[in-house]
């Protein structure tokens, strides 16, 4: 899920997998299961397509359901 405001966009995952990258979010501000983009700062591609394989994965092999 995503969403804009005025001065962020906002991906929410699941909580298990937000955690699972808290490392990696260092510098990002987060909530329970999501993340704020700030504009003006470029976009983590690769950790955003990392996290959405995280779910995936947790989803079909896991059988983690949403919250």
């Amino acid at each position: 899920m995503a969403s804009a405001h005025a001065k962020h966009a906002n991906v929410v995952f699941t909580p298990s997998t937000r955690e699972a990258f808290d490392a990696d979010l260092d510098g990002f501000s987060t909530g329970k299961g999501s993340v704020k983009l700030p504009y003006g700062r470029p976009v983590p591609v690769d950790l955003l397509r990392g996290m959405i394989a995280f779910r995936v994965r947790e989803h079909e092999d896991d059988g983690v359901l949403w919250m």
